[in-house]
C-alpha cells in the first residue's frame, strides 16, 4: 500500500505540482488549501508524512506541529531563508526547505524521512539553537497583556499570555521583560491553553542589533 503524504499548500499550481509529483514516485498524494482543511485530513486519513507551507493565510504551517500530542514526520516550506523559523522548525522535529523546490531534492528527503519511519524511528535534523527552561517563569509584557515566558533560546521564545483566544496577537510585536528589555519578535505559532490564556511561540526580529545582544545576554545567563 503507498505511503499517504498531505501536502498542505494555499497555492493551488504548486499544490497541484507538488501533488502530481508525489504521485508520479508512487505514493499516495493528497492536498489541502487551509490550516482547517489539514487539521481534518490529518484525522481523517492519518498521513504517513506532511508536506507545509510556512504560510497559509493568516496562519503558520509549524501550528499542524505544535498542536498534536503525536508527532508526524514533516517538511516544511518556505519561499524566504530565515534562519529564526528554520531553527524553531527544527526544534519540533520537522526538516526545512526554501522554494524553489528541487524535485530531486524533495525526493531523496521524502525517501530519508519515510525509511526512518519505517524503520521505526524518528528523522531529525540537527537543530541550530538549543532551548533554555526558565526556571520559574519570568514575567513580562506582551503586547501590553501580562504573560510568562516559559523557555528561551537565541532565535526565540515560548510564553503564555493572558488573553482571550478571540483577541489575536499581531504577526510582528514586543516583549518587555522586567529588567527593560523591549524585544521586537515575530509570531510564529499559537494554540490556546484555555479561555483567557494562548501559548505562543515567537522568534526574535533581527532588526536591532543591540536589543538582540542584550537577548543573547539574558540567554546565556539563564542556567
Amino acid at each position: 500500500m503507498p505511503q499517504r503524504i498531505l501536502v498542505v499548500e494555499d497555492d493551488e499550481s504548486t499544490r497541484t505540482g507538488l501533488i502530481e509529483l508525489l504521485t508520479r514516485a508512487g505514493y499516495a498524494a493528497y492536498g489541502a488549501a487551509t490550516l482547517q482543511d489539514a487539521r481534518r485530513m490529518v484525522n481523517e486519513r492519518a498521513p504517513d508524512l506532511l508536506i507545509a507551507d510556512v504560510r497559509l493565510g493568516g496562519f503558520n504551517g509549524l501550528q499542524l506541529l505544535v498542536t498534536r500530542a503525536t508527532p508526524i514526520p514533516t517538511i516544511i516550506v518556505t519561499a524566504f531563508e530565515d534562519p529564526v523559523l528554520e531553527a524553531e522548525a527544527r526544534r519540533r522535529g520537522a526538516h526545512y526547505i526554501t522554494k524553489p523546490i528541487s524535485p530531486a531534492h524533495l525526493l531523496g528527503l521524502v525517501d530519508q524521512i519515510l525509511a526512518a519511519a519505517n524503520r521505526g524511528e524518528m528523522y531529525r535534523p540537527s537543530r541550530r539553537w538549543s532551548r533554555k527552561k526558565v526556571s520559574g517563569p519570568l514575567a513580562a509584557d506582551v503586547d501590553g497583556s501580562p504573560a510568562r515566558v516559559l523557555d528561551v533560546s537565541y532565535g526565540g521564545l515560548r510564553f503564555e499570555v493572558d488573553r482571550p483566544p478571540d483577541r489575536a496577537l499581531p504577526r510582528s510585536f514586543s516583549v518587555t521583560l522586567p529588567n527593560g528589555l523591549s524585544l521586537k519578535v515575530e509570531l510564529v505559532w499559537r494554540s490556546p491553553s484555555s479561555d483567557r490564556t494562548v501559548m505562543c511561540g515567537a522568534a526574535v526580529s533581527q532588526g536591532n542589533q543591540a536589543a538582540v545582544r542584550a537577548w543573547y545576554g539574558l540567554v546565556d545567563a539563564i542556567g
